[in-house]
């Protein structure tokens, strides 16, 4: 039987890639985009678009008739709290009182393996982004409707967004492993959950099978993906440096800084009993993303 689902999110720098791997794994995927004129150039050809927005809940209503399987794939670049609006925090909270509505049975989300095990924080930061999405993930627990929640590690596909001139930069001193996932991966995982029950109303910490540091995992990963590039190491200062707006300037070393103290331990094995482990390594990953270029 072919395996049907949802997706918001679907054109996120995330999101497209678990998308074309759902599609090639066989899955029936349906897309709400704000665009579909947009969407269609960016998403396979196989992917059913329908429009819809979250900010607009009567949209959503009317784009998830049909739907039984729901996956999120959201993104916060944002550290104000304060903003009226959150595609995570509102918008889920949006999506999710659509659902129920529509008769969704099974919602399914990522979030980061921080949101689980703050224990992690090795000096106690915390991210900040978690506030925005605590509200959009209580909505998700408290809606009646089965979830599966992915609480994913740093993710290898953020890697080439930091290569430039040749030039990779890792920014920080971080010296803690990390257990780095993909989105090939997270694909597999997001498939193997439709129509499973025993992937309901599960918390999955999502996590590779390597532990590297960011500069070590850099280093393996661009021998592959760009063999002609090296990695440099530079200050927390130089994000200062690079000319972006102050917002962005501002959440990009907020992130770089939780990193850098992150102390992650390996906590994925019932992810990997129950919808099964990684198959790929760093540099398995990193051929991937060279031969889609």
């Amino acid at each position: 039987m072919t395996k049907k689902i949802t997706i918001i999110g679907a054109t996120g720098h995330l999101g497209h890639r678990v998308t074309a791997k759902l599609v090639e794994k066989g899955a029936e995927v349906t897309a709400i985009v704000r665009d579909p004129v947009s969407a269609k150039s960016k998403l396979p050809s196989q992917v059913h678009l329908v429009q819809g927005d979250v900010s607009d809940p009567s949209s959503l209503t009317s784009a998830l008739q049909g739907t039984k399987t729901l996956y999120i794939t959201l993104n916060t670049e944002s550290l104000d709290t304060s903003l009226p609006f959150h595609t995570e925090r509102e918008g889920v909270i949006n999506v999710v009182a659509a659902a129920k509505e529509a008769g969704v049975q099974h919602i399914m989300q990522i979030a980061g393996v921080d949101y689980i095990h703050p224990e992690f924080s090795a000096e106690g930061m915390a991210y900040g982004t978690n506030a925005i999405r605590k509200r959009g993930i209580d909505a998700i627990k408290a809606s009646g409707i089965s979830s599966t929640l992915f609480y994913c590690s740093f993710f290898l596909d953020s890697l080439p967004k930091f290569l430039m001139d040749n030039q990779l930069a890792v920014i920080g001193n971080h010296v803690h492993p990390i257990w780095f996932t993909n989105s090939s991966d997270l694909a597999d995982l997001v498939f193997n959950a439709i129509g499973n029950k025993a992937a309901k109303n599960k918390e999955f910490a999502v996590q590779g099978r390597q532990a590297m540091t960011y500069t070590e995992a850099a280093t393996e990963f661009l021998s592959t993906y760009a063999p002609e590039a090296e990695v440099v190491e530079l200050p927390m200062e130089a994000v200062g440096q690079m000319d972006l707006p102050d917002e962005q300037a501002t959440f990009i070393e907020h992130v770089l800084t939780f990193v850098q103290q992150l102390r992650e331990e390996h906590v994925s094995e019932e992810t990997w009993e129950v919808l099964g482990a990684p198959k790929h390594t760093i540099s398995s990953f990193a051929e991937e993303l060279r031969s889609e270029t």
